[in-house]
């Protein structure tokens, strides 16, 4: 006899003689090519990091973010007294063991030991930089870009397009003779007050006079970008020349000498780190230290010399590439003592030894992942989908950040899109005993008169899918005393709002009433065309054809009846994720590919027969010969991945337990 030929995109298997055992099933081979991978374990950007007293302080706009060195996290917001609006802002003033915070709606300091915030009072001035608390619901324009540092007087210096300015709670605020545009500030132990514009670098010194430093003082910045502490005591100015080209300016108050890189790189920020400076360029990391190199001879391939541009004396300082590996996106840069803070887009802050190695730790919120229990991506443009992990809120991605998005103070569950293009949502209240569904139009959840209930508390779902008829196929399950246990199928009609519950009770009369008889222990759900569908469950792989329920366990051919998840190709070919490995079957029998002989725990096919599976050693793709990995070593965040899921445009999307991650084929 020789088994049925199946095939789906492509795939055609060899007939088989009756005598031998069948060849092992794989997918076809794709062209062979890279792939892209972006991790998430934060909501939106580290805009500035900000150590004080032994506690790092994170911006990311919105909200701010209090470190404790035992990894413990408070979030800073208006509802505790914040200003409102988006932070612009911030600077320790370590004496008085305070931040200050600049905000949309104003200006204070929060005091870190008493953990109080206290606002300036408003005034004209204030008004005048737009720096003073609006109606909430009257949308007003953000704050332009400003910096402040640390006045010796109790204040704050605020450095703004309109100029410099000076705020405290005795004197209140005040300006300055400074009225150029502010681009940086940088306050020195001797009391001057460095202030870059984009006009040139200004020198304030104790006694109040300002001095102009330019090309005739020997600092040939003209537009300047940021000024840190320069190896030697000195002060570092990073910026553009009046041509427009980057120049590195480092002086004594009156005495300066300029620099440019060969080869060019952009430095963006930089930090003292003891008798150094960390600077964070384009790319990479470098050290600024004073002193010639310590080996001089031709240019390496991946070294930068400083060249001086005013003065023939050779350089009294040299810089080095770090050994630091930069984590993806990074964009901030601060020292924390002898160790470098790095904010990055995505990833949250890196506390990271200068001498290089793996950061020592990892300053994350991972909101997203907060209680998370599961991974539905839906999206209705490239860069504009819907994200729910089972976490509280859904999340709307829009390419660059998330944000929170659904039903507020409910735990969003899962999402589904049929047929049509409508997408209904799942969600309950953190203490509710049933799942409501809603339709998602637009921004708006509206809510369906349906409600999907369990035994027991804190219903869940494993997952949500359409089905070709246009229902809604629910794997259901509960807390019972701490446990999570499987409740069968809950089958939704969206247009009439009619449920029912199908898991295998033993009960004749349910039978009668049209309950399937599968197992309770369905974990996830395939469907084959219009008439076949394929469950993974507990009890092995579960196929149903009209009312019809066959059950393949461990003594029906497969190594193991724990299935985590199954995929269906188009031409009938099965597989399914187990604890033993990925198991396939033909339509004859079932097979364990030895290729595969490893802990998966989710899978999905992608539409060029590639296999995308989540283990415990990161993502595996295996394109039918050969298997590779996408794992910490390759950008991955953990090597644990829970959940696989594609998105409309041929993304891979999976979770692990503090982290998202998208890989683009």
């Amino acid at each position: 006899m020789t088994p049925r030929r199946l095939r789906s995109a492509g795939l055609v298997l060899a007939a088989v003689a009756a005598c031998g055992d069948p060849p092992a099933v794989r997918p076809p081979t794709p062209p062979r090519a890279k792939v892209r991978l972006r991790a998430f374990t934060e909501t939106s950007p580290v805009r500035a990091v900000v150590p004080l007293g032994g506690d790092v302080f994170v911006d990311k706009g919105a909200t701010l973010e209090r470190w404790r060195p035992d990894g413990t996290v408070l979030e800073l917001s208006p509802g505790r007294g914040l200003p409102d609006g988006a932070l612009v802002a911030l600077a320790a003033d370590a004496r008085r063991d305070r931040l200050w915070v600049i905000g949309a709606g104003g200006v204070g300091y929060y005091d870190r030991k008493s953990e109080t915030f206290e606002a300036l009072p408003p005034s004209p001035v204030a008004m005048e930089l737009g720096l003073t608390p609006t109606d909430p619901e009257v949308p007003r324009p953000p704050p332009p870009a400003m910096t402040a540092a640390v006045g010796a007087d109790d204040g704050l210096w605020i450095g703004h397009p309109r100029g410099l300015y000076f705020a405290s709670k005795k004197g209140g605020w005040a300006s300055t003779p400074i009225s150029e545009p502010v681009t940086a500030l940088f306050p020195t132990k001797d009391g001057w007050l460095w202030v870059g514009t984009d006009r040139g670098l200004v020198g304030r010194a104790p006694s109040g006079k300002t001095f102009t430093f330019g090309p005739t003082q020997g600092c040939e910045v003209v537009i300047v970008r940021w000024i840190a502490a320069a190896p030697g005591g000195g002060v570092l100015v990073v910026g553009e020349d009046a041509g427009g080209h980057q120049r590195l300016a480092i002086g004594h108050a009156t005495a300066w000498r300029s620099y440019k890189l060969s080869p060019t790189t952009r430095w963006l920020a930089g930090a003292a780190v003891g008798d150094a400076t960390a600077i964070l360029a384009a790319d990479g990391l470098y050290r600024l230290a004073a002193g010639p190199a310590a080996v001089a001879g031709p240019l390496r391939r991946d070294g930068v010399r400083l060249l001086p541009v005013t003065g023939d004396a050779p350089p009294d300082v040299h810089v080095e590439r770090s050994p630091v590996t930069l984590p993806a996106g990074t964009r901030a840069l601060a020292a924390l003592g002898a160790e470098l803070l790095l904010g990055t887009d995505e990833l949250g802050v890196a506390r990271q030894p200068l001498d290089g190695g793996p950061p020592l730790a990892w300053y994350r919120r991972a909101a997203m992942l907060d209680r998370a229990g599961s991974l539905t991506v839906l999206c209705q443009a490239k860069d504009d989908c819907w994200i729910a992990t089972g976490a509280p809120r859904a999340w709307r991605w829009r390419g660059g950040s998330f944000t929170p998005a659904g039903p507020v103070d409910e735990v969003v569950l899962g999402m589904v899109r049929t047929s049509d293009g409508v997408l209904y949502g799942f969600h309950r209240p953190a203490d509710g005993k049933a799942i409501a569904v809603s339709r998602i139009d637009g921004e708006t959840w509206v809510p369906l008169n349906v409600r999907l209930e369990t035994p027991g508390t804190g219903p869940e779902l494993s997952f949500a899918k359409t089905a070709p008829d246009g229902t809604l196929w629910i794997g259901l399950r509960y807390r019972d005393d701490g446990d999570l246990r499987p409740w069968g199928i809950a089958i939704v009609d969206p247009t009439t709002g009619a449920v029912a519950y199908h898991h295998a009770s033993g009960d004749p009369k349910e039978r009668k009433l049209g309950v399937l008889p599968v197992p309770t222990t369905i974990v996830d759900v395939a469907f084959l065309g219009d008439s076949e569908v394929w469950m993974a469950s507990l009890q092995g792989a579960v196929r149903l054809q009209g009312e019809q329920v066959t059950v393949w366990n461990e003594s029906m051919q497969l190594d193991s009846e724990l299935l985590n998840a199954v995929a269906v190709t188009s031409g009938g070919l099965v597989f399914v994720a187990t604890a033993d490995g990925v198991g396939t079957f033909d339509g004859e029998r079932w097979r364990f590919t030895p290729e595969l002989r490893f802990a998966t725990n989710d899978l999905a096919l992608g539409a060029d027969g590639r296999l995308w599976l989540g283990t415990e050693r990161g993502l595996a793709i295996f394109d039918g010969k050969k298997v590779r990995r996408l794992d910490v070593r390759r950008g991955m965040v953990e090597n644990q991945v829970l959940d696989v899921t594609l998105d409309e445009f041929g993304r891979v999307w999976t979770r692990g337990p503090r982290s998202l991650a998208v890989v683009t084929p």
